[in-house]
């Protein structure tokens, strides 16, 4: 009896480490597939930046093909006279010396995709940079309605327009 209790044990403890071993292995295979992955929103690759933003100004200010060649490659151009940022920690008067370094690169950039546009376009342009960051990402407004009219104000002062 107790070398069949023995042996009864002992496989049942086998079985165990198997499903444990089998787990261990789905989860590693799992890991190495997530990290072969392409990072989605991680890419800093400066022609794939520039394309998706001029997608989104196409969007918005209908870009003839010449305008969306030119501003991409104003924009790369931008983005590669950019200083890498490093890891490492910086004193705050450095931290607002390359604030205002990239500030004044921004201008640039703006005048000369300014310089491309129509005037209607142009006016569109200084809308759209208006809900804008100083890094060109879209702010989150925070929406006031007004009434029945349709219409939303930001809490930042510029009138936009929302449906209902």
């Amino acid at each position: 009896m107790f070398i069949y209790n023995y042996q009864f044990q002992n496989t049942t403890i086998m079985k165990q480490v198997k499903k444990i071993v089998l787990v261990m292995t789905v989860v590693l295979m799992g890991s190495i597939v997530m990290s072969a992955q392409p990072q989605r929103h991680g890419s800093k690759d400066p022609a794939r930046m520039a394309q998706r933003r001029v997608e989104r100004l196409d969007r918005q200010l209908n870009l003839t093909d010449e305008q969306k060649r030119e501003i991409a490659n104003i924009l790369i151009e931008e983005m590669q006279s950019m200083p890498a940022q490093s890891s490492e920690r910086v004193d705050e008067a450095t931290m607002k010396s390359r604030r205002e370094q990239m500030q004044s690169r921004r201008a640039q950039t703006d005048a000369r995709i300014e310089a491309l546009l129509t005037p209607e376009q142009a006016a569109k342009y200084a809308e759209v940079k208006r809900h804008e960051g100083p890094d060109g990402h879209r702010k989150h407004h925070r929406i006031t309605r007004s009434g029945d009219s349709g219409t939303a104000a930001c809490e930042g002062g510029c009138a936009c327009k929302k449906d209902k």
